[in-house]
């Protein structure tokens, strides 16, 4: 086979000689998963026998156009809320599936097989080249299991099967320049090789910040170079669903061509891609009965709806629920500009080396509490970052809605003080505890509940809300906070800036009306005494 051209996916299937027996070995959801991917068309005739679904109603349950039982059993199938059906071979796949659905059986051995054997990649191979397709598993350990699978399609065909040279325990070698490598989840095992096709495989449980030694995005971000020339590259991420973080969300979030989101041009990055999503009841595997699924869910409820149901979920404690987040956001306001009638908040939660240092300012309209802008700020690996140059960008924009003070936490109080005062702002402090912390979140959960909250679309901030729990410490107190690896500063100094315009006012102009009673708040009181000081010596004239 060497040297030939590309063997289309849906001719490898119905040939006995290749992948024919191992494709009718299948379930029938999944042999429809994968003709999707590979463009094969779907017919409104062939039905599966267990279920009595087509291949066309089986577009619609992956698009989750259906209703379904407690335990992910199909009780009914709409017409409508789905994108069209049009074949064509997608350039991305992700699947999001429940457990036991056959992530690394059925679709990521199969896709790796094929793609090294008869997808033809070895004709852009440069002379003397070594090709590589990757199956990245989320550990070494996976990994070397994830070789037996292929070994065992590759096997299943008498024809594939004499195109192997050599198999060690991380690699299977081709004859035709190809090797297919299990490797895990690392930068250092992609990068630098010329790579048609990559497997992302339960990419839903690898790393997801950027401060993490292998990130999923930069795994992912690490594949593309080496795909350039081959035009025929796929990437493929399957995997269970985590939390509501990470490639695997952003692409659920995003749907089949980017179909779910609001706007053509958000939508065009993801013209390539396919999404399904199929519970472990959809996927069809014969072992997987109704008495199995009914103990699961006795046992851990949550736990079902994310593996079992595959449900993204919100953090542990669901803290502030995503859907509420999700509707303070205002799409495609990335700042606000400043209005005269409104008295700002500002607040900033400094870090210069491992955390990242936030910035946001919000006001108070007439009780509802609004974001105005972000900054934030982080260190490159081994660097610090520079108080000084971050506060040359921080104060033209507190000039600029007219503020000359600013809330921050005590760390860091003495220099951040002085380094501000020579720019002519106060910094307000503002002690952080275990206990103080939990209540300014308290705060500010308590406006996402009332729907007294408005954010502008920035994705950290709404990344790191969704991803906030609530922990019970060993002393009994509880905690506020993202989970482990993650981070919350964006949502820390949002809420303390928060906490400031809840506090202090209702949004009235910082002059009240002659002949107003109303005291002065402690904000209003602040801005007065540093206006004193600094107008003398000209900080403040843009405002006079």
């Amino acid at each position: 086979m060497t040297g030939r051209d590309r063997i289309s996916f849906e001719e490898a299937i119905s040939e006995r000689a290749l992948l024919r027996v191992r494709f009718e070995e299948l379930a029938f959801p999944q042999r429809v998963a994968l003709k999707l991917m590979y463009g094969v068309p779907l017919s409104a005739r062939n039905t599966d026998e267990k279920t009595g679904f087509t291949e066309m109603d089986l577009w619609r349950i992956f698009h989750g156009a259906c209703d379904r039982d407690d335990h992910g059993f199909i009780t009914k199938i709409h017409d409508t809320g789905f994108p069209e059906y049009r074949p064509k071979e997608y350039r991305e796949a992700w699947l999001i599936v429940g457990r036991r659905a056959g992530k690394t059986d059925a679709f990521a051995a199969t896709i790796v097989a094929y793609e090294a054997t008869c997808g033809g990649h070895e004709r852009f191979l440069r002379p003397r080249q070594q090709g590589i397709c990757f199956q990245i598993a989320q550990d070494l350990r996976m990994a070397r299991n994830s070789l037996h699978f292929v070994r065992a399609v590759l096997e299943s065909s008498p024809l594939l099967e004499k195109e192997m040279v050599q198999i060690t325990a991380d690699r299977i070698d081709l004859k035709n320049r190809f090797t297919i490598s299990c490797v895990p989840a690392t930068l250092k095992s992609v990068r630098g090789f010329a790579s048609p096709v990559s497997v992302l495989d339960e990419v839903g449980v690898w790393y997801q910040e950027a401060e993490s030694a292998n990130p999923d995005y930069e795994i992912y971000r690490a594949l593309s170079p080496g795909q350039v020339q081959f035009p025929d590259r796929k990437i493929v991420g399957i995997s269970t669903p985590w939390n509501k973080a990470g490639l695997l969300y952003q692409y659920a979030e995003a749907g089949t061509e980017g179909w779910k989101l609001y706007h053509d041009a958000q939508r065009e990055q993801y013209r390539e891609v396919l999404v399904i999503v199929g519970s472990t009841a959809v996927m069809g595997n014969p072992l997987v009965t109704r008495e199995f699924l009914v103990r699961e869910r006795e046992r851990d409820e949550r736990a079902f709806e994310r593996e079992i149901l595959a449900e993204f979920q919100d953090s542990i404690s669901g803290f502030i629920p995503t859907v509420l987040v999700e509707q303070a956001r205002d799409h495609d306001v990335f700042e606000r500009p400043y209005n005269p009638k409104w008295t700002y908040y500002p607040a900033i939660d400094p870090a210069f080396r491992r955390d990242a240092f936030a910035f946001t300012i919000v006001h108070n309209e007439q009780g509802v509490v609004v974001q105005d802008a972000v900054r934030r700020f982080i260190a490159r690996s081994g660097e610090v970052l520079s108080p000084a140059a971050i506060l040359d960008i921080l104060v033209p924009l507190l000039l600029e809605y007219r503020s000359s003070v600013v809330y921050s936490d005590q760390y860091h109080l003495e220099s951040l003080g002085q380094l501000l005062r020579m720019r002519g702002i106060e910094i307000i402090p503002v002690t952080f505890t275990s206990k103080s912390k939990s209540q300014l979140f308290g705060n500010l959960q308590q406006l996402f509940l009332q729907k007294k909250i408005r954010l502008v679309d920035d994705g950290e901030t709404i990344r790191e809300l969704k991803s906030l729990e609530r922990t019970l410490t060993g002393g009994g107190s509880v905690q506020i906070s993202a989970p482990q690896g993650l981070h919350d500063d964006m949502a820390s100094v949002l809420a303390l800036a928060v906490s400031q315009a809840m506090f202090d006012g209702d949004g009235r102009m910082l002059q009240d009306v002659a002949g107003s009673a109303k005291e002065p708040t402690v904000h209003e009181r602040c801005l007065e005494q540093v206006q004193q000081k600094w107008t003398g010596l000209g900080a403040l004239s843009a405002w006079d």
